[in-house]
């Protein structure tokens, strides 16, 4: 079919289950037994948890079900072409003339589906099915006149009923369902068996077009009297919603809508972002995504990804299994516990991964359909929230140690068991702690990757070469000094130490010496090695102890000055006029994020360094105005690099992620940078072109992939760029048949 077409999505089976047909076919078994018990202590009586029988080609009179089915849609062709059968203990059969089914029970939302799944009423205890030409049948039995199929749907009967003699009134709204009769102790079963149309339709945030369903398609899927009668455009329903989201003050009321927007109508959610990328990726990111992981449990309306906790230790694999697309390509999974530069969040961080899949699919073209976002929750020790009656997560204290590295294995087992090896797995704000342990235990043998070492370095790196072809020379050429010396500043300086090596042809430890650290104790030098982590000790060089940013500044005399720590305001006046000093063009990046805990602002940078600075910073500032020029700050966000990335490991089918490939992506964003934007002050590409930005990462990923014989997706295509292009998500509507 074309692509501008799509056949009607089916839902089938059990609403619990999460679209599993495998357990959906288990659960019926299970209710096919529950019925025959009950079928031998007399008539039934329709209700949620009991069964209907079905039947291809069966006479109106037939009164009694053959052997018990299974139903399937199965589809090919863009259609679906028929309901397969499945017997119990056997294996799936063609449709048959004379094949009886049992254990399903249809939603009355169904019987609007008319033009797909046609029910009518043809005799006291049948009802045809019709299948594009394929006449089922639907056999209730019993000898109560609820067992009809008009009863099963919902549909409204009148005038008088006799059951055992007595007479009994019948008409206004049923209880079809048997949801007013059933106790609060008494279980039901959740049935759902569906076509995307009428209420339900407009329901679906994959499938739901709003007001933009043309007039065909709401004759062909039963919408009319639920729209309103005008017909709108995708763009002018983007028009529209932008104009609504800007009538918001407060961040995070922005935020707070397009998040709804997004549970409603995911293509207009997208399309949304991906034209106005540079004015939302602040609500949708950095920095009210912060806000709103701190208020996360006050504003939670429904879950958005998986929670995976303490509680499920032992049962991860089945709480992957009910997540209903198994298609997965994408995973972002936190535990909370360093949310950007705001602490222990618990699992409140769910803001985190939610935004960063939003933001694969909006800037990377990664199909929303193929990411999950996870928390794992193995409490906090953030005593606030624990005191918080709102908060979502687990109310005990972090398990650590050999609790928290088994819940971990078991996560990456089940993921690989249930998603297959090339499933890239995102590491996101984890603590320092946990961080590098996980990257180095699970990097050879699953595909992980963490943006807080390693997207933050390449997105870093990147600004750093192209910060040379303003200040002039090879990376080998300048010293730099990081302020922090967590997993961002020595992911940073890993990343910058490799490609230094690999211009210069050195080894990395003598790359190495270009480059220092300062923590909270002052500079990293040799003397301290005894008390230092292990991932700092490669930097500790023979030099004095010197206890300040600023002696060290004075004392090193970088030519870059790169902020990671998370301490706001720590590139003083003084700083950054000893920066100036040393260097004629000084290039200084404030990283850290939210705004709050940014080392200087842009304006500081700009004003104290007398316009000369070459700046980046983690969160958005606004332009600014220096001696009647205007300067607009860089933003080394990492949105520049992961959805990229990710994408190129996607499509090149990677089994690893390696140095070299994070490299690659740091080279395709640098070689964006123009000329025009060097004298514009900027150091990255605007976010304007991201799609173009990150169709050039995936293809430099992708190819070092085939290079470097990881990937797995063959035969290589010839043109990289086109090919990426090409399978990027698209957010504009299709038309529905």
């Amino acid at each position: 079919m074309a692509s501008s077409r799509a056949p009607l999505p089916f839902g089938f089976g059990c609403a619990a289950l999460g679209g599993d047909r495998s357990r959906k076919r288990t659960a019926c078994v299970d209710a096919m037994a529950r019925w025959r018990e009950r079928r031998r202590a007399g008539p039934l009586e329709m209700g949620l948890n009991n069964s209907v029988h079905f039947g291809l080609g069966e006479p109106a009179g037939k009164t009694q079900p053959g052997p018990e089915y299974f139903l399937e849609p199965a589809y090919s062709g863009g259609t679906w072409r028929h309901l397969s059968c499945y017997v119990p203990g056997r294996q799936p059969a063609s449709p048959s003339p004379m094949a009886s089914v049992s254990a399903v029970l249809l939603q009355r939302s169904s019987s609007r589906a008319r033009e797909y799944l046609r029910l009518q009423r043809t005799a006291a205890r049948t009802v045809a099915l019709h299948l594009e030409g394929r006449a089922w049948w639907w056999w209730c039995g019993g000898s109560s006149r609820r067992t009809e199929a008009r009863t099963a749907h919902g549909m409204a009967g009148s005038g008088e009923e006799k059951n055992g003699g007595v007479a009994a009134v019948t008409g206004g709204v049923e209880d079809a369902y048997g949801e007013d009769r059933a106790t609060e102790d008494q279980p039901v079963t959740p049935w759902s068996v569906c076509v995307a149309s009428g209420h339900s339709l407009l329901r679906d945030p994959r499938h739901n077009k709003g007001l933009s369903f043309t007039e065909k398609e709401r004759d062909a899927h039963y919408l009319r009297g639920l729209l309103p009668p005008v017909v709108l455009s995708q763009d002018l329903q983007e028009k529209r919603l932008l104009q609504n989201v800007r009538q918001f003050q407060v961040p995070l009321q922005r935020y707070m809508a397009l998040m709804d927007l997004q549970e409603r109508n995911e293509r207009l959610f997208y399309k949304l972002m991906m034209d106005n990328v540079e004015e939302l990726l602040p609500v949708v990111y950095t920095p009210t995504v912060g806000e709103a992981c701190q208020k996360y449990g006050s504003i939670f309306r429904r879950p958005q990804g998986l929670y995976i906790s303490l509680k499920e230790k032992g049962r991860i694999l089945e709480v992957l299994r009910n997540w209903p697309e198994k298609s997965i390509q994408v995973i972002v999974v936190t535990d909370g516990e360093r949310i950007l530069g705001l602490g222990d969040l618990g699992c409140q961080g769910m803001g985190i991964p939610v935004g960063k899949l939003a933001l694969y699919t909006a800037l990377g073209g990664v199909r929303p359909s193929a990411c999950l976002p996870i928390t794992i929750d193995v409490g906090t020790n953030n005593e606030e929230l624990l005191k918080d009656e709102f908060y979502i997560g687990l109310r005990q204290r972090r398990a650590t140690g050999q609790e928290y590295s088994e819940l971990l294995d078991e996560f990456m087992a089940a993921v690989r068991q249930n998603y297959g090896q090339k499933v890239l797995v995102q590491f996101e704000d984890f603590a320092n702690h946990n961080a590098f342990t996980l990257l180095e235990k699970y990097r050879e043998n699953h595909l992980v990757f963490n943006d807080d070492i390693q997207g933050t370095a390449a997105v870093v790196l990147a600004g750093l070469i192209a910060s040379l072809k303003s200040v002039g020379g090879t990376l080998a050429d300048h010293t730099f000094l990081f302020f922090g010396a967590g997993e961002a500043g020595t992911g940073i300086a890993e990343l910058v130490a490799l490609a230094i090596s690999r211009q210069s042809n050195v080894s990395v430890d003598e790359a190495r010496k270009k480059i220092w650290l300062v923590d909270s104790k002052g500079l990293v030098v040799r003397s301290r090695e005894e008390t230092l982590q292990p991932y700092k000790k490669r930097y500790a060089h023979e030099h004095e102890p010197v206890k300040d940013l600023l002696g060290a500044v004075k004392a090193i005399r970088p030519s870059a000055l790169i902020g990671s720590a998370g301490v706001g305001r720590s590139f003083t006046k003084e700083v950054i006029e000893a920066m100036s000093s040393i260097n004629e063009k000084p290039i200084i990046l404030a990283l850290s994020n939210p705004t709050s805990q940014s080392e200087c602002t842009a304006e500081e940078a700009y004003s104290w360094s007398q316009g000369r600075v070459i700046f980046g910073s983690g969160s958005p500032f606004d332009p600014v105005k220096y001696n009647e020029k205007l300067f607009v700050p860089a933003q080394a966000n990492n949105a520049y690099i992961f959805p990229g990335f990710g994408l190129g490991v996607v499509i090149a089918g990677a089994i690893r992620v390696t140095d070299d490939m994070i490299l690659a992506a740091a080279e395709g964003l640098a070689e964006q940078v123009t000329p025009e934007h060097i004298d514009k002050g900027l150091i990255y590409p605007p976010f304007s072109i991201i799609r173009k930005i990150s169709a050039n990462i995936a293809a430099r990923v992708a190819a070092k992939a085939y290079d470097i014989g990881l990937a797995s997706q063959l035969p290589r295509p010839k043109d990289l760029v086109k090919y990426t292009e090409s399978c990027m998500y698209s957010p504009v509507y299709r038309s529905y048949r």
